[in-house]
């Protein structure tokens, strides 16, 4: 499933939980290891609120 999730998201970001068990030579062993990765989204860009009355014309 994280596979085909990754195929299908543009850009994405994943975490990791499980618990660290023995160290190994590259690392540690993880423990009922599971994955989930998520969609990154772009953020909208909000106005600021001054910009936005500027815009309008409108002074104080």
């Amino acid at each position: 499933m994280a596979e085909t999730s990754a195929l299908e998201f543009a850009d994405w970001a994943g975490a990791v939980s499980g618990k660290l068990g023995v160290r190994t030579e590259n690392g540690f062993e993880i423990i009922d290891a599971g994955i989930q990765l998520f969609e990154k989204k772009a953020k909208e860009v909000k106005p600021e609120v001054g910009a936005a009355v500027a815009e309008a014309g409108v002074s104080s």
